[in-house]
């Protein structure tokens, strides 16, 4: 028979079938059952043969009503083996009449295989993908890409992204990783699925489906390491030199430098210098998270936990899914504290777990968070929290925040509930704002939120509760003359502050003779003609506000024929405060 004849056979050859595979019913009854034993005598024998170790190479499948032996070979068989050899293989008397609920077994080899596909599930940050594997074809993955034997992905550190594979199985590539899809195929419809990957560095967490039949396989290649599995969930980590291998669930063989172990669940192994896998030791126990918070009102926010007794780092993940198929974050930290730090808001889930100073990574602890609406408010620079500020008008700054079009808002009250505050303002394009109106002195608070590029409103940040102390003077001012030229200076003020200075014949500054915007704390007057003159400075702030002037402060300049007395480069001069 051709391989085009795997298919139903024509009536005829049916009908012939049914006649040669039935004992005509005057043979007897002895005749009928010495057949069967004839028929089944080389299966039997057959099983009492062959070792064990090919029983695992044949598939089972249970008859269901219907099924006809071409048929069946039609579905799952390579179109080169007639379908008589597995009507033969099984010993079938009728391939018309199977019985529903007994077992064919099929050899493996004799099955069909076609290509299978990985398909990306979930993805965050910047994935590249390559079709062929070497990247010089590479391109942004996206969800819903399907990739064959042969691709490769890479992320970056912040990114991440989950596949899927034909049989259900899933496997997270962790950032700043690589991994290569060097083999997938499929055994026709039988639901058995050839996965092979590898991982030139970085980090991979699999989930795989439980073994569906002898030719199921997932392993994954890392450098001086191949784990290989059949049903179980497990991690796996390389630098591009040493590997390690966890399991969470089931077990593993974890094969390298030509030793294999079996991981069972919470148990990993490490290569040895030699390249060799470590004898399994148990995971780090999961850290306890019970003093986490609930609820976090803005970002980043300080997590703390009790250390894990044997853990030298931990690992933080956080997720918007309860499976982690993407990560919005994905540190590690020495200490049992870590910065949590996400651009997400509402119900996180988030997990930690312990690491060893083999590298290898315990079980995994567990939480729910419930983030505040973003943006998370600035940070307050001044006043600070139980500080003071000169009045009547004092300046609220913040952080500024590095995203575009954001706007802030801002509150301050004098009893810290805000139910009515005192000022308020929105809107706000910079990063600091001034009170319009003359305050007392006194206790207040403030408060600052921020406004994201779409209009939406982050929390209020915690109250600042500070004094305002009644306005100081300004500065006031030195002088000496020098070549003619009265040089004045006064005490610098702060950061970023100019300085008004104004000089006049009369004491009220009605007549003010000079008024100058200065960047320094000095200004020469070189030819004052004699006479009493008047000078104050007062500091403004880099928003244009001015504080109140300094005291004035009188100079007497002597006449012409004094400075011709006193010498070429004398005069005459008393510096008076009023």
């Amino acid at each position: 028979m051709t391989a085009d004849q795997t298919t139903r056979p024509p009536r005829h050859a049916q009908r012939s079938a049914t006649a040669l595979s039935l004992p005509s019913p005057r043979a007897g009854t002895w005749r009928c059952a010495a057949l069967r034993v004839l028929l089944l005598l080389p299966l039997a024998l057959a099983c009492w043969l062959v070792p064990a170790s090919v029983d695992a190479q044949e598939w089972r499948y249970r008859i269901r009503p219907g099924d006809t032996v071409w048929d069946l070979a039609s579905a799952h068989m390579r179109q080169d083996i007639p379908w008589e050899r597995l009507q033969s293989h099984n010993a079938i008397e009728d391939p018309l009449r199977l019985v529903p609920g007994r077992v064919m077994s099929f050899p493996v080899a004799w099955l069909r295989q076609q290509p299978a596909q990985a398909r990306v599930i979930a993805l965050s940050g910047d994935v590249q993908a390559s079709r062929d594997g070497s990247f010089g074809d590479a391109f942004p993955a996206v969800e819903g890409l399907q990739l064959g034997s042969g691709a490769a992905l890479r992320t970056t550190p912040a990114a991440s992204l989950t596949l899927a594979f034909a049989d259900g199985s899933q496997l997270q590539l962790k950032g700043d990783s690589e991994l290569h899809l060097d083999r997938l195929s499929a055994y026709g419809a039988t639901g058995m699925v050839d996965t092979r990957l590898r991982l030139p560095r970085g980090r991979a967490s699999s989930k795989v489906t439980r073994s569906r039949g002898p030719a199921s396989r997932f392993s994954i290649d890392a450098p001086g390491m191949m784990s290989s599995v059949r049903g179980t969930e497990f991690r796996v980590g390389s630098d591009g030199i040493r590997s390690r291998s966890e399991v969470v669930e089931g077990r593993v063989m974890v094969s390298g430098g030509g030793r294999s172990v079996a991981v069972d669940a919470g148990r990993g192994t490490a290569l040895d210098a030699d390249g060799r896998p470590r004898t399994p030791i148990p995971l780090l126990a999961a850290p306890d998270l019970s003093a986490w918070p609930r609820e976090i009102m803005r970002m980043p926010a300080d997590l703390q936990w009790t250390g894990v007794p044997g853990a030298v780092a931990y690992r933080l993940q956080a997720s918007a899914h309860d499976d982690f198929r993407t990560l919005l974050q994905d540190s590690v930290v020495a200490d049992a504290r870590a910065r949590f730090d996400v651009r997400s808001e509402g119900l996180l889930h988030v997990r930690l777990r312990a690491i060893d100073a083999h590298g290898l990574e315990g079980f995994d602890a567990s939480a729910t968070v419930h983030v505040a609406a973003q943006p998370a408010p600035p940070f307050a620079i001044a006043p600070t929290d139980r500080g003071d500020a000169a009045g009547p008008r004092p300046r609220l700054r913040w952080t500024a925040a590095d995203a575009a079009g954001m706007r802030y808002r801002v509150q301050l009250d004098a009893d810290g509930t805000f139910n009515a505050p005192l000022v308020e303002a929105s809107d706000l394009r910079r990063n600091e704002y001034r009170v319009p109106a003359d305050l007392p002195p006194g206790g207040y608070a403030w408060r600052v939120g921020a406004i994201d590029g779409d209009g939406r409103h982050g929390p209020w940040s915690d109250a600042m509760r500070f004094t305002l102390r009644p306005p100081g003077e300004g500065p006031g001012v030195d002088a000496e003359t020098a070549d003619g030229t009265l040089q004045v200076r006064w005490r610098a003020g702060d950061a970023g502050q100019r300085y008004r200075f104004q000089l006049s014949r009369d004491a009220s500054f009605a007549h003010v003779v000079r008024d100058e915007m200065l960047d320094d704390n000095s200004i020469a007057l070189p030819g004052l003609r004699a006479g009493t003159w008047y000078m104050r400075v007062r500091a403004v702030d880099s928003d244009g506000y001015e504080h109140p002037y300094g005291p004035a402060q009188v100079a007497k300049v002597g006449c012409l024929p004094c400075r011709i007395l006193a010498g070429a480069g004398g005069a005459a001069l008393i510096l008076l405060v009023l």
